[in-house]
Order: structure tokens, then C-alpha cells, then sequence
């Protein structure tokens, strides 16, 4: 019974905890932007690593300041709940599923956002792995409504490194921020392990 109720105090104050120590690391971090020359097209499919979640959605939304929409994706399990509740800042729009639950359902929502001209965006290797793995749904997606992918990301120049399966890791304050973000990619022609690897290789290079 203890545990239960500290499990459910800990999920409860994890959101406002993960929030203020976000907005904390970017207020004092330096942040350098290494940005695509040409314009982004509008919609695309946004991708990141899940274990860079903690930093992007400051590069996300100074690309596409508000009030212009974007849906993320997000797992159904109680970690994106906590995801939802630390990112209220950014007022993103949210789609539930994953991958491993839900893929059908969250893959058709996906479309028909991108069908209204608005972004998704996508962890392609959450929401539990293998770390730096694409899943088969940004390529479906990107080749079902034609629109690109949008690969971004950050290097760090001191960080802490945390044991979590995603090998995220946390910028130090007052450290420095490289900010990356690919040209849009067009998968259009290529089979489904040359689409992941232009992908993959695209969201590696964002973070070296």
C-alpha cells in the first residue's frame, strides 16, 4: 500500500520536475544552430531520438513557432502521460500509441493530420527500443501521404549520461546546445530497410 502511494506521488510530481529542470538546462544552456539552407515543407514528418526528447521540442518549436500545429505521437503507457503533462509549454496536439500498442489506430489519426497540412512527430525508436531503431511507421507514413521527413537533434558538449535503455543524455547547465536539424528527406522509390537507413543515418548525424 506505501509503495502504491508513493509510486502515484512520484507520478505526480515527475511532470512538474521534468519541466522545470528542462526550462532550467535551456535558459542557461548556449544554443548553436546548425539549420537545412532551404525552407522546410510544410507538413513533414518530424523524427528524434527518443532519448534526445528531453531538448527538442525547443528546436521544434523554433522552427514552427506557434500558432502553427504540430501532433506528436506518443505511447499510451503511464510514461507519456508524464510526457504530456511536462510538455504543456509547447501546446502540441497528441496522438496515443505506439509501435507496440495501439500502432494501427495512432498510425490512421497520423494521416489524417498530415492530410490536413500539419506536422507528426515521432520517436521512431520508442517508446522502449532498441535505442537508435526505426520503426517501419515513418516510412509508411512518409510514402502513404507523400510528404517528407524532417530528421533533428543536438550534440552536447558536457552532459550527464543516464543508465536508461534510450542512452539519453542531459545537458549540463550553462553548457552548450548544437542544434541540428536534416534537409527534408523523400523516401519516395526507395524499399522499406533503405528508407530506416536513410533515416537512421540522417538522426546520427544530428547528434555527433
Amino acid at each position: 500500500m506505501k509503495n502504491k502511494i508513493l509510486k502515484k506521488i512520484a507520478q505526480k510530481l515527475s511532470p512538474f520536475f521534468i519541466s522545470s529542470l528542462q526550462h532550467f538546462i535551456y535558459t542557461t544552456c548556449k544554443k548553436v544552430y546548425e539549420l537545412p539552407s532551404g525552407e522546410i515543407p510544410f507538413p513533414a514528418i518530424w523524427v528524434c531520438w527518443h532519448g534526445q526528447l528531453l531538448m527538442c521540442p525547443y528546436l521544434y518549436r523554433k522552427m514552427r513557432p506557434l500558432p502553427m500545429n504540430g501532433s506528436a505521437i506518443v505511447s499510451e503507457h503511464t510514461h507519456g502521460d508524464i510526457a504530456i503533462k511536462a510538455s504543456k509549454r509547447f501546446k502540441f496536439n497528441y496522438i496515443r500509441g505506439s509501435s507496440r500498442k495501439g500502432a494501427v489506430k495512432a498510425l490512421v489519426q497520423a494521416m489524417n493530420v498530415l492530410k490536413k497540412g500539419e506536422d507528426i512527430a515521432i520517436t521512431p525508436d520508442g517508446p522502449i527500443g532498441p535505442v537508435y531503431s526505426i520503426s517501419d511507421g515513418v516510412s509508411a507514413l512518409a510514402l502513404k501521404c507523400g510528404v517528407p521527413v524532417v530528421a533533428f537533434g543536438y550534440a552536447l558538449n558536457s552532459f550527464w549520461q543516464l543508465k536508461s535503455w534510450d542512452k539519453a543524455r542531459v545537458p549540463k547547465p550553462f553548457s552548450t546546445i548544437t542544434y541540428r536539424i536534416s534537409g527534408p528527406l523523400y523516401l519516395n522509390g526507395l524499399t522499406k530497410e533503405q528508407a530506416n537507413e536513410k533515416v537512421k543515418t540522417a538522426l546520427m548525424r544530428c547528434m555527433s
